[in-house]
C-alpha cells in the first residue's frame, strides 16, 4: 500500500539518525569534504565509532557504498588508520 510504502521510505532515510557519521557515509551524495569536516569537528577517533545498528564502523559503510568516491575512503583511512584493522559484528 502507499502507507505502507511511506513508512518504510521514512524508516530507510531516519533508520541512521544516532549514528551521523555513519548515515554521512551511507548517503550516496557523500563528499570528500563532508568527510573531512566531519572528521575535523568530532575527531579522527570518530572513525572508529561502531554504529549502533549494523556493529560497523564509518569505513565499513563507506566502502560499500557504491556511489562513494574513492578519496572519501582514503581520506577516512588516513585519519585513523586503526579503522582498516576495526572488525564489524561478524568480525570482518
Amino acid at each position: 500500500t502507499d502507507e505502507s510504502n511511506r513508512r518504510v521510505n521514512e524508516w530507510l532515510i531516519h533508520h541512521m539518525d544516532a549514528a551521523p557519521f555513519h548515515k554521512l557515509c551511507y548517503d550516496s551524495s557523500v563528499t570528500t569534504k563532508q568527510i573531512s569536516d566531519y572528521l575535523h569537528e568530532h575527531g579522527n577517533d570518530s572513525a572508529l565509532a561502531i554504529d549502533p545498528y549494523h556493529g560497523m564502523t564509518p569505513l565499513h559503510i563507506l566502502s560499500m557504498n557504491p556511489h562513494a568516491p574513492a578519496d572519501t575512503i582514503l581520506t577516512l583511512l588516513k585519519a585513523n588508520i586503526n579503522a582498516a584493522n576495526a572488525e564489524d559484528n561478524q568480525q570482518k
